[in-house]
């Protein structure tokens, strides 16, 4: 008995002298609503400490490391027809919509490649190719650039010369020119495309009443050498449930609707040039469909 009672005794002088020596080394035990010492520690760590947010459930390894692949050599004498064809596509329609993604349209990409020298730019008026121009020079076509106008200080009244920067509206961007090649190659019996380039096509508007008056072409841009840029850059997949793609596969698997509105001629005409109303569009189809007929009618069934 006397052994039992020495050792309730000792616990109970235990647990006393460890409250004690915890209200005497803890300072927010005086403040009922004060973190303790480690938790303030703790907090304080997380918020100088920035988080690093990841977009996707996976680590992106293989984005915009990508190396564009070349296309398969071809020989001029494997080569015995081909055509130049050229095509609009209306970014409006609903097979392209996914040119105006919000998050990325394809113009936006185009302008910061330009922007940032990726990508050289040609006039708008040269599907050719021969003479490269300035990048503020191209841009400036759709009325951006900089510009001075006078400026009276209200309080003084005197008027001074200020430079402004000129805004410009992508969103009138809805139609792209491309520029293709379609041939024949007998070394694999299959008729093949290459497109050559794209031109965007900018709606100008009257600044004071509004109305439209007509499309623009801004400028060229050599296609082969915007692969490398466009094989590195995500392309919404206009197809349901689909892995992204880049804007080199949506151009190789052609992934876009279009019409064609020139096709090489001796005289150089656009379709419009001898067709009018609804005959551009009858026409456009019968080019497209004389493409077809050529490599069909090349084998016997």
């Amino acid at each position: 008995m006397k052994v039992q009672m020495n050792k309730l005794i000792c616990s109970l002088l235990l647990v006393f002298g460890m409250s004690a020596t915890v209200l005497a080394q803890d300072p927010a035990s005086e403040d009922p609503n004060a973190l303790p010492a480690a938790a303030a520690t703790t907090s304080l760590t997380n918020a100088n400490t920035k988080t690093e947010v990841q977009k996707l459930p996976w680590v992106q390894e293989i984005t915009g490391k990508r190396q564009a692949m070349g296309y398969e050599p071809i020989r001029e004498a494997d080569v015995f027809w081909w055509k130049t064809v050229w095509r609009v596509v209306d970014l409006r329609e609903k097979l392209n919509l996914h040119f105006k993604w919000p998050q990325a349209p394809f113009i936006n990409i185009m302008i910061d490649a330009i922007q940032d020298g990726k990508v050289q730019v040609y006039s708008g008026a040269d599907d050719v190719f021969a003479a490269p121009i300035d990048p503020k020079d191209a841009l400036n076509v759709a009325g951006g650039g900089t510009d001075s106008i006078y400026v009276t200080d209200p309080v003084t009244g005197v008027q001074e010369l200020q430079v402004i920067t000129k805004e410009v509206n992508w969103n009138n961007v809805n139609k792209l020119r491309i520029k293709e090649v379609w041939f024949f190659n007998k070394q694999t019996s299959t008729m093949q495309v290459r497109i050559m380039g794209i031109c965007p096509l900018y709606d100008n508007y009257d600044p004071t009443t509004g109305d439209f008056r007509g499309e623009v072409p801004l400028f060229w841009t050599y296609f082969p050498s915007m692969r490398q840029m466009l094989v590195n850059t995500e392309a919404y997949n206009p197809f349901p449930n689909g892995v992204r793609l880049n804007w080199d596969q949506v151009f190789a698997l052609r992934l876009f609707g279009s019409y064609i509105f020139k096709v090489d001629n001796v005289q150089d005409m656009r379709i419009k040039d001898y067709k009018s109303g609804i005959d551009i569009l009858y026409e456009s189809e019968a080019k497209k469909q004389e493409l077809f007929n050529f490599e069909h009618d090349l084998w016997e069934y």
